[in-house]
């Protein structure tokens, strides 16, 4: 037993270990000749450690077998977390994109708000301007043309 602490427990060297003490018992067995009514005690006393390697063996390979499930379970939910991040990212940058196209449309809004308040003020001098000249031609009463011709000069210097 001293021999297994100096030596790591890897498959090969189990295996060496294994097929030594078998083979020492079928050299043994060789060596009893045939029909001798001499019984032969140790295989026996080897096969039970050959039977308790191939067991612990055996369990060492079932846990690595659940091992590696566990590895590729593990790398499964590593690529699925990694695509859910690359969503949220793709997310976060239209987030960002539809932030930006925002603020533009707000300052926009508030441009043609401005201009539209300044037409407004326009429209309304305009109208103002079109009601002292209407007033100013039934004071005055000339003839249809000559009217016209007033309100036409008096109107394009405010236009511009």
């Amino acid at each position: 037993m001293e021999e297994m602490s100096c030596h790591p427990l890897t498959t090969p060297y189990v295996l060496c270990l294994f097929f030594l003490r078998r083979r020492t018992r079928k050299a043994s067995q060789i060596m009893i000749r045939t029909g001798s009514t001499q019984k032969r005690t140790e295989p026996d006393e080897t096969e039970q450690p050959a039977k308790d390697w191939k067991r612990m063996l055996t369990k060492a390979e079932q846990k690595i077998r659940k091992l590696e499930d566990r590895v590729v379970d593990q790398q499964r939910q590593i690529r699925e977390l990694q695509a859910q991040a690359k969503h949220v990212q793709s997310d976060a940058t239209g987030r960002d994109e539809l932030k930006a196209e925002i603020a533009d449309l707000k300052s926009e809004a508030r441009e043609l708000t401005r201009a539209n308040r300044e037409q407004v003020e326009k429209i309304e001098a305009l109208q103002t301007e079109i009601a002292k000249l209407k007033v100013a031609a039934k004071v005055r009463k000339p003839n249809g043309l000559t009217v016209g011709a007033d309100i036409r000069g008096l109107l394009q210097p405010s236009l511009s």
